[in-house]
Parts: structure tokens; sequence; C-alpha cells
């Protein structure tokens, strides 16, 4: 199975603790969730003999991950390795100053196995300065620097909606300008 993130099933690290917050889940309904992986692992690892749910991948689609692990046998493997190689992207490599890569959102998430640090990682292994653009860059973008990427930019030119900055004429425009921006300095 293709899997973009490295998230146990619980702790820490944990589908509920990383993604609870950002699917709306306050502190009472993280902890109870929580305790719910927790003993549906232990079940499962009492009458299937199955314990896998720190493994990595395990918490990714809120446990879907330890879902194919556990009943269906499976092992995951990262989605963005399989895309990066299907794409042909590290042929792309050699010999680039710069590479530029981002998603929607480039926060914690993201250092945790996403395309962006496949990319990022790519772009160190040959010398270039790597760039992360997004919609949103979150407070622990720092993550994701650490994961390879030089510098991390949103793209947002002023105060707008959600909805109104995942607008495709918007975020073209955004994008657009940002680049420009950012090249100009380059």
């Amino acid at each position: 199975m293709a899997c973009d993130v490295n998230n146990p099933l619980y702790g820490d690290a944990g589908a509920t603790k990383v993604y609870g917050p950002q699917k709306g889940a306050d502190e009472k309904k993280i902890l109870l969730l929580e305790e719910g992986f927790r003993h549906f692992a232990a079940v499962v690892k009492r009458d299937l003999g199955r314990d896998c749910a720190q493994a990595g991948g395990a918490g990714a689609a809120g446990g879907l991950g330890y879902a194919f692990m556990a009943f269906l046998n499976g092992e995951l493997e990262s989605g963005r390795d399989i895309i990066l190689n299907e794409l042909g992207i590290e042929e792309k490599m050699p010999g680039a100053d710069y590479v530029i890569t981002g998603e929607g959102r480039l926060d914690i998430q993201t250092a945790m196995g996403k395309g962006p640090v496949g990319v990022a990682r790519l772009g160190k292994k040959y010398g270039a300065k790597v760039i992360g653009l997004a919609g949103c860059v979150t407070e622990d973008v720092k993550r994701c620097n650490e994961e390879g990427m030089d510098a991390c930019f949103s793209i947002l030119q002023g105060i707008v909606t959600m909805e109104e900055a995942m607008e495709k004429e918007r975020a073209a425009y955004n994008l657009r300008t940002t680049v420009e921006q950012l090249f100009g300095l380059l």
C-alpha cells in the first residue's frame, strides 16, 4: 500500500495527536480517540497476534495504514517515493541551483514524510537550495527546514478565507506573483 506519512497509530506522533486538531478534535476528543486506538490495538494484538500499531504509517488516513497491516497483512511503501520515481524527479535534479516544492500547507505533517520533503531531500542531495511554497506556513515549519527546505514562504497576497485562497485563479495568481518576486530577489 502506498502511504504518504510515517506516523504510528497512537502516541505523541500518532494519528490522533497529529491529525486530530487539524480535523477539529478538541483535547477531550483527542484523549478519547487515543484511548480507543490503544484499546483497539490491544484487542487486535491479543486476538490476532498482530502488533503493528507503532509501525511507520500505521496512523496514516486515520488508522487505515494500521488496518491494512493488521487485517490484510499489507506492507506500506512510501507513496512519496513511488510518485517521485514514476515522475523521474531525481533525473531532473543534477545541475539545479534552486528547487521549488510545496503543498497547500507546510507544517509538521509535511516533515513526516510527505512529497515536498522527498523533493527537498533530492534537491539537497544535488546541492541545490530548496524553497518551499504553500498557501499556509505554520509556526512548526522549522521541521521542514530540518528536512531539507532552506526557506518556506506563504504565497498569499492578502487576508482571505480558505475558500478564497483555494480558488484556482486566485491560487495561480498568488503562486505566479510569489515566484516572480522570489526570483527577482535571486
